[in-house]
């Protein structure tokens, strides 16, 4: 009995062993890109404390969300999940910490306002992909026949709901436009653009995202028909999460500075260009919760 105890003991070490590796390597691949990014560790150090905070707040928020559509544990309570997502945001900031002091890009000579700045902005895309490392990376066999088995029966019932799969789409906006919107390209792309242009970015932006969602047959791709709910309509799903995502690209770069002192038409040209970011990740989101099917080719 102590025997076989002592094996489940080390097992359940094992499994835990696995996933922190797991957590710390999607976070790695998903945060990589803006680890290296020097207008990340630039506005870490001029950004309002405030801002910051803001943004760690959202981003938690949004961790909380997908962890709650999609599930770190098939069975996970509403205190697990909790506890999952201040896991991933903790486990986000201890990266972030640990890279760029081995970056070089935290000494003990700075002060502890820059090394928070740094190290919080760093932490939000290392997060997301910590929370991506469970139910997206996972080899089927890690996990026990019973939480597979729940698992595929929530993947016939349709995992996410309208609510979640927003909820979701504004998290892919976020980690994908945060890559983008600490750079100047966005402002000389968005101030330079007359609004012709600006329109047919829109016009596609919303196009190619109904097409990678509803009709790319991408696993997880949404089934084109109607739902019973106005949210479960493709055209409206794909205006709303367009929505989110304009509305992610302008907290972004009034975080980042990038509202003040310009027009009006400069911060709407701007966000429409950071939109683009914004609205395809909001799609590789809806696609991460899907149903885990793609939806069947008509005729098939």
């Amino acid at each position: 009995m102590v025997s076989r105890r002592g094996a489940q003991d080390r097992r359940s070490y094992g499994k835990s062993a696995q996933n922190l590796i797991r957590a710390v390597g999607a976070g790695l691949l998903i945060g990589l890109p803006l680890l290296f990014t020097q207008e990340i560790w630039a506005r870490g150090f001029v950004l309002h404390p405030l801002k910051i905070l803001l943004l760690l707040v959202v981003a938690f928020v949004v961790v909380l969300g997908y962890n709650a559509a999609s599930g770190f544990r098939a069975d996970s309570s509403r205190l697990e999940v909790l506890v999952d997502s201040i896991e991933a945001m903790g486990l986000g900031i201890l990266v972030s910490l640990v890279l760029l002091v081995l970056f070089g890009r935290i000494d003990a000579d700075m002060s502890l306002r820059e090394i928070a700045g740094k190290v919080s902005l760093e932490a939000i895309p290392v997060a997301f992909g910590a929370s991506l490392a469970r139910t997206q990376l996972a080899a089927p066999e890690d996990d026990d026949e019973d939480d597979v088995e729940e698992q595929e029966d929530l993947a016939g019932q349709g995992q996410a709901g309208p609510a979640h799969r927003l909820f979701v789409a504004a998290g892919g906006a976020l980690l994908f436009a945060l890559n983008i919107a600490p750079t100047d390209e966005v402002v000389m792309l968005g101030v330079g653009a007359p609004w012709p242009i600006l329109l047919m970015v829109m016009a596609a932006s919303l196009a190619i995202t109904f097409a990678l969602v509803f009709y790319a047959h991408f696993r997880g791709g949404r089934d084109p028909h109607p739902g019973d709910s106005p949210m479960d309509h493709p055209i409206s799903e794909t205006l709303a999460a367009y929505a989110i995502s304009l509305g992610v690209a302008l907290a972004l770069l009034w975080s980042f500075h990038r509202t003040e002192g310009v027009g009006l038409a400069a911060i709407l040209g701007m966000m429409i260009m950071l939109g683009v970011a914004g609205a395809l990740g909001a799609a590789v989101g809806r696609l991460l919760v899907g149903d885990g099917d793609a939806p069947e080719e008509e005729g098939s």
